[in-house]
């Protein structure tokens, strides 16, 4: 059962996606690298074609899938078995369905340490994961130069 590390690519994943990889090399375990790509629905009328948002959609999903892939040739040059996972969706629905699909050990993620209005608008994708993933998920707080 793997390690699963989710990730969005941001400077706060990084602390989390290090650890991930020191957990799986400790516990001798696969690691999934996971990234859930978000496609935001339109409305009305505006400058822009389907076409055109659907051009942007799938450059997005090849650099995230070329980003993926470099994760995980770094993972397996330091002797981890790696594989990666991309998935479109709501984040935290995405990241709990892949721990299940998956029978995952654990969920690794990184926080942006969000707080009061920022968090109230933006919400937090790891609180969610941790109310309803299947399995234990540890967060990483990103380093604050102490």
């Amino acid at each position: 059962m793997p390690i699963i590390c989710a990730t969005d690519f941001s400077e706060s994943a990084e602390p989390a996606e290090a650890q991930a990889i020191q957990l799986a090399q400790a516990l001798r375990t696969e690691l999934v690298y996971l990234h859930v790509s978000v496609e935001a629905r339109l409305y009305g009328e505006g400058p822009f074609t389907m076409a055109d948002v659907q051009r942007v959609y799938d450059a997005q999903r090849q650099w995230a899938t070329e980003t993926l892939s470099a994760r995980v040739t770094a993972a397996k040059d330091r002797g981890v078995m790696a594989r990666m996972s991309l998935r479109v969706g709501t984040p935290h629905v995405e990241i709990v369905k892949a721990a299940r699909d998956d029978k995952a050990d654990m969920i690794v993620m990184g926080t942006h340490g969000r707080t009061g209005l920022e968090r109230l608008l933006l919400g937090s994708v790891a609180e969610r994961v941790i109310r309803l993933a299947p399995c234990p998920v540890l967060t990483v707080r990103p380093h604050d130069g102490r």
